[in-house]
């Protein structure tokens, strides 16, 4: 019995392994290959990779036989010039490797380039981000700011502060994702009338003017900061870039046992309103956002 039952533990255990050797390696589950064309212009779009969303800019491409526009991150072997319209034919191939972080994964290579047609590509959609991105990852500065206004003619700062595109956001939805990296101004229909990037640097208490104790922040105070809203797609580039001071705070009130700091965002508009209406005694004007 003691060998019958040996001998059993043994081909058992020579099955087990034959089975482990066949998960090991490299395998490719899928390939295959298509014509696609390539728009003219890249488009802001959502990219999956390490567990992780990231906004990138992305090709748009149509599948051949194929009327809608959908996004691809990269094509291997592909060397891209802005203002063209291309038609390529491509590989898709799908491997399936578990000894790798994320075991399943696809590549695209360029097999032929067929055409390239200096073009401006049609029914190009505004981006490709999903509706859920902005629900689930990202935060809304609050539209319904708050506004402290000292002036002899506070009717006429008021009717204005409340319809200038540079308070109002221009009605558009402002939104940052959670790591406040990136921001994004959108419309109802979710096309991105602007975007950038957020640079943000600690700030000493001692700079921060005195006309925001009109407008204080809910919760308790951890830090102080600037934040600079960079327009365009170079985090790099300054120019014309929006600046906020920015108090982090701690919510006085939350649910959750450690509640995420939450920033309230200000701007101090008094030399602003001073200058544009110098008729109207205008003493202080400061802006206070703050997001859902």
């Amino acid at each position: 019995m003691k060998t019958i039952f040996a001998t059993i533990m043994s081909l058992l255990l020579i099955i087990g392994l034959a089975g482990c050797e066949k998960e090991e390696g490299r395998k490719i589950t899928d390939y295959k290959e298509y014509t696609i064309t390539v728009a003219s212009e890249k488009v802001t779009g959502l990219v999956f990779s390490c567990g992780n969303n990231y906004v990138s800019d992305v090709y748009a491409i149509l599948k051949e036989h194929s009327a809608e526009w959908e996004q691809l991150a990269y094509i291997e072997g592909f060397e891209y010039e802005a203002g063209y319209e291309y038609t390529l034919r491509i590989s898709e191939t799908s491997y399936l490797d578990h000894s790798m972080g994320e075991p399943a994964w696809t590549e695209y290579n360029l097999i032929e380039t067929i055409s390239k047609e200096k073009k401006t590509s049609e029914g190009v959609p505004d981006n490709f981000i999903p509706d859920w991105f902005y629900s689930d990852y990202c935060a809304t500065v609050n539209p319904e700011f708050q506004y402290y206004i000292d002036a002899d003619d506070n009717a006429s700062i008021e009717e204005d502060i409340n319809t200038n595109p540079m308070v109002t956001f221009n009605s558009l939805n402002c939104y940052m994702d959670n790591s406040w990296t990136r921001w994004f101004l959108v419309n109802e229909k979710k096309e991105i009338g602007m975007l950038g990037f957020i640079k943000k640097v600690n700030k000493d208490s001692a700079d921060i003017p005195e006309s925001y104790k009109n407008l204080k922040p809910e919760g308790t105070i951890t830090g102080t900061m600037e934040w600079t809203f960079i327009i365009g797609k170079n985090p790099e580039n300054e120019e014309n870039a929006i600046k906020y001071d920015v108090f982090i705070c701690n919510p006085s009130k939350s649910k959750s046992a450690g509640p995420k700091p939450v920033p309230y965002f200000y701007k101090d508009f008094t030399q602003y309103y001073q200058e544009k209406y110098p008729e109207a005694g205008v003493r202080t004007v400061v802006v206070r956002y703050s997001i859902n």
